[in-house]
């Protein structure tokens, strides 16, 4: 009976629909995949779910080894040193930055076929992977928004979607946080694969603009961490908004 009056819910008629509804769910996803049997993006085996790494790949996924920076990720060859030479010379905008791993190999072959092949379950598999992370290595209770790197118009329009963004989505969802979109890219650049570590800070220099209703602190979603220019530039942009911290997650680094 419920304290207000109201008609009385059936717990055990809830939960055997909810069952009932579960189970429709797996026929389905087997039927699928028994008619349209999926590969894995990595071996291009055949796999029995609808899944899109099968367990095997998944689990010889490469992760960081050795000491690391305890700010960027990078290795440190002392492991009583807690900072690389360049995060304990030099003053950041991003507070600490999060790969699952490196990008050679399996992590690159994965973003590859998310972002040039349109596989977009690939891309929600990954954001999972990466709110996995974070609630292993991220006090997430002190997150207040995600967010993701932005891209032009134009880009946007051309590939079809903000990879960033599906990452940003899905990690959101898994971890029950506001996702927004906080950053404007303002003008063209050129890419950053074909520029060397210089040319990149500049490059993207004001080339971020900022939405209204900044949060003070951020996790700031992208694919990839090379030198750290796209981030850093977005960090800083936020930061002038009003951000109190901003902690980088990526999919891989390179």
């Amino acid at each position: 009976m419920t304290t207000n009056g109201a008609t009385p819910t059936n717990c055990f008629e809830w939960r055997l629909s909810s069952s009932v509804r579960n189970g429709a769910k797996r026929l389905l996803s087997s039927l699928a995949a028994a008619l349209f049997p999926p590969r894995c993006a990595l071996c291009l085996k055949a796999l029995t779910t609808l899944e899109v790494v099968c367990s095997r790949c998944e689990t010889s996924l490469p992760s960081f080894d050795g000491s690391r920076c305890r700010r960027c990720g990078a290795p440190v060859d002392d492991p009583s040193i807690d900072l690389c030479f360049r995060c304990g010379t030099v003053d950041h905008a991003v507070d600490r930055i999060l790969s699952l791993g490196p990008y050679r190999g399996h992590w690159g072959r994965l973003i590859r076929v998310f972002k040039f092949e349109h596989e977009m379950a690939l891309g929600r598999w990954l954001g999972s992977r990466l709110a996995q992370a974070c609630s292993a290595h991220i006090d997430v209770r002190e997150v207040d928004v995600i967010t993701f790197v932005p891209m032009t118009p134009r880009d946007k329009r051309q590939r079809g979607f903000n990879q960033a963004e599906v990452l940003a989505r899905r990690l959101a969802k898994q971890l029950h946080l506001p996702v927004r979109a906080m950053l404007v890219k303002t003008r063209d650049t050129a890419l950053q694969s074909q520029l060397s570590a210089a040319e990149r800070k500049t490059n993207l220099r004001d080339a971020f603009g900022l939405l209204p209703s900044v949060q003070e602190q951020v996790l700031l979603v992208d694919d990839i961490y090379t030198t750290g220019a796209t981030v850093e530039e977005c960090a800083r942009t936020l930061k002038r908004g009003g951000a109190r911290s901003v902690v980088v997650v990526t999919v891989a680094r390179a």
